[in-house]
């Protein structure tokens, strides 16, 4: 598998990751110290505490999304290359180069993929995405990503990426898909009847071989994909 990647774009996002929430936490730290010294005549300390306070939270948010998604083993980039080790080259993986952040190319089309990277039990019943998990309420304050809406994120991801197949290559038919894609390795699904497909990373490859498998796209429509889609890169 070959791979285009906007590494300094992924490189930036890891350092905001990497050192926002330091930063957070000093200024929270600031705050409290603050606080240790507030009486009723310094009018401005708890001023310069609660604005210490806004500031080390929001830092502190900030870097736990940029964290969650591009700093550590478990960064959606480094998941997806993980997960897809060992396609050959007739395989591209497109990683924060196109409108969508992940775009696989393979001999039947494109799949258009949305990371999750979150531990627990995640079910879908009723139509709605449910998730249990102890630390739940703490990773949203830190930051870290949720369930969300996945099959409403595939349909948006959907939708910029032709449009901008009709932006590069007007009138092509290109067979385009979308895949939830479960990354962490403690996470447990139970999605039966989820309206768009749902897998753990280590099961993607044998899902791309097997039942995701579709009809080959023709030799020439294909090559004139890759060129397209590598000579055009945002």
């Amino acid at each position: 598998m070959r791979i285009i990647a906007n590494e300094p774009y992924i490189r930036r996002r890891a350092f905001i990751g990497r050192y926002a929430s330091i930063a957070g936490l000093i200024v929270l730290l600031v705050s409290f110290i603050l606080s240790i010294f507030w009486t009723s005549q310094a009018t401005l300390i708890p001023l310069a505490m609660w604005i210490a306070l806004l500031v080390g939270v929001g830092l502190s948010i900030i870097g736990g999304y940029y964290a969650d998604r591009f700093e550590g083993p478990r960064a959606h980039y480094r998941a997806v290359r993980e997960a897809l080790k060992g396609l050959d080259d007739r395989y591209i993986l497109f990683q924060h180069v196109l409108p969508s952040p992940h775009v696989l190319l393979g001999p039947d089309g494109l799949t258009v993929l949305v990371v999750r990277s979150i531990p627990g039990e995640v079910r879908y019943e009723n139509g709605r995405w449910r998730w249990k998990h102890r630390l739940k309420f703490l990773r949203a304050l830190a930051g870290q990503e949720g369930i969300g809406a996945p099959e409403a994120e595939v349909a948006y991801e959907l939708q910029r990426t032709s449009k901008y197949l009709e932006k590069i290559l007007p009138g092509a038919s290109i067979p385009i898909r979308g895949v939830v894609l479960f990354t962490h390795p403690n996470v447990q699904l139970d999605v039966e009847g989820a309206p768009v497909p749902v897998l753990r990373a280590r099961k993607f490859k044998d899902w791309l071989r097997g039942p995701g498998a579709q009809k080959p796209m023709p030799g020439a429509l294909r090559r004139q994909l890759e060129e397209a889609l590598t000579r055009h890169t945002v």
